[in-house]
């Protein structure tokens, strides 16, 4: 008796203390992915793809520049460039015997087709550090930078972004208008109302009144609208319509009754 006493004493003595299981880290090497390369091309190189555009119509060509710098994950071009020797047409670059020393080239294709075609893949795309597709409509589209590894070229897509030449423009202080506001109480009030027939007319438009004078001090200075005005010029506008409704009644019923004919806006003839 004793023994399973103690026992039950040393059984709780030595009983673990519950603690939750410990969350299981996935395995990381640190090690990152490299998915696709940044491009930052002056302004300048754009402004002469488009002029080149303006003289050649709707051919091809193709231009060559430098990377100027180049880190772990962005490109940086030069603005300084060539134009090669090439015969061209709407959907081919031929490119002539030059002597020139440029690790970028940038071609044309339509506008529409922002995908290297397989020539591009095969003669241009191969033969530099950094080749950048553009057209006219969306500029330069996309690219490939060939990373050597020996005998072997790794191609990494790029993602190009033109530098303007101005820092982020802050216009906090550019602001819209706010928006005209015209609260009718008098259908509010009414809508609330509805279900209360013993109440006149009269009383409920008092009561939107009532609501729309109170209201005014906490509207901004173009909500701050006549009431009486804006249900004067409805009136009007609806008396108006309501007198071309009457007279096109009238002239229909006046031809139906000598048995005339008349146009569709109610005018006999």
């Amino acid at each position: 008796m004793n023994f399973q006493k103690n026992k039950t004493m040393d059984d709780k003595s030595i009983k673990p203390k519950e603690t939750k299981p410990m969350k299981k880290e996935s395995w990381d090497s640190g090690i990152k992915i490299l998915k696709k390369m940044e491009v930052i091309i002056p302004l300048k190189l754009l402004l002469v793809c488009n002029q080149i555009s303006d003289k050649v119509r709707g051919d091809e060509f193709s231009i060559v520049t430098n990377i100027k710098a180049k880190d772990d994950i962005t490109i940086e071009l030069a603005e300084d460039y060539y134009i090669p020797k090439q015969i061209v047409t709407s959907t081919s670059i031929e490119y002539l015997k030059d002597e020139y020393k440029f690790n970028c080239v940038i071609h044309r294709h339509p506008d529409g087709m922002n995908c290297f075609s397989g020539t591009d893949k095969e003669f241009i795309n191969q033969n530099f550090a950094l080749s950048i597709l553009y057209t006219k409509q969306d500029g330069f589209v996309t690219g490939i930078f060939n990373l050597k590894h020996n005998d072997y070229v790794i191609q990494i897509p790029v993602e190009c972004y033109v530098d303007y030449g101005i820092e982020d423009i802050d216009i906090q202080y550019i602001k819209k208008p706010e928006p005209l506001i015209v609260i009718d109480k008098m259908k509010r009030t009414r809508s609330r109302f509805k279900d209360h027939k013993e109440k006149p007319n009269s009383e409920i438009d008092l009561i939107a009144k009532h609501e729309w004078d109170s209201d005014k001090d906490k509207l901004l200075p173009e909500e701050k609208l006549d009431y009486a005005m804006m249900k004067d010029l409805l009136l009007e506008e609806v008396n108006e319509q309501l007198q071309g409704i009457e007279y096109r009644l009238d002239n229909i019923e006046e031809a139906v009754f000598h048995q005339t004919g008349f146009y569709a806006d109610g005018t006999p003839f």
